[in-house]
């Protein structure tokens, strides 16, 4: 397994084991952030997994979309709207699936912090 660095950091983005701090005050401290919009890191890409955090702000959204594998989304702070077959509003410490290729949207009700992990 090749161990593949992200191209703009020294971060390893997967291995046989990864430990991960949750960056959101750097997330918050980018330009992305502080000129209004949502922002992102991928902490791990590779061998069928993908995990992402992502800070949002009130309004915020994510149009309606699929994704190739299941699907978690873990909310760590504040509020979702989740569509999928249905609309969910999802607190803190929530945790929502949905299977591959379904079709779903997210809208941030307040500023939230989320842990998204897709599989392919």
């Amino acid at each position: 397994m090749s161990t593949g660095k992200h191209p703009r950091s020294e971060r390893q983005m997967h291995g046989p084991l990864q430990t991960f701090d949750l960056e959101v005050s750097r997330l918050r401290a980018e330009k992305e952030w502080q000129e209004g919009r949502r922002n992102a890191i991928t902490l791990r890409k590779g061998d069928g997994l993908s995990v992402v955090l992502a800070v949002m702000k009130a309004g915020d959204r994510l149009d309606e979309h699929s994704a190739p594998g299941p699907i978690s989304l873990s909310v760590r702070e504040g509020r979702i709207r989740f569509t999928a077959d249905e609309i969910v509003e999802a607190g803190t410490e929530t945790v929502l699936t949905c299977d591959a290729g379904v079709s779903h949207s997210v809208e941030a009700v307040s500023e939230v912090v989320c842990l998204l992990h897709v599989t392919a």
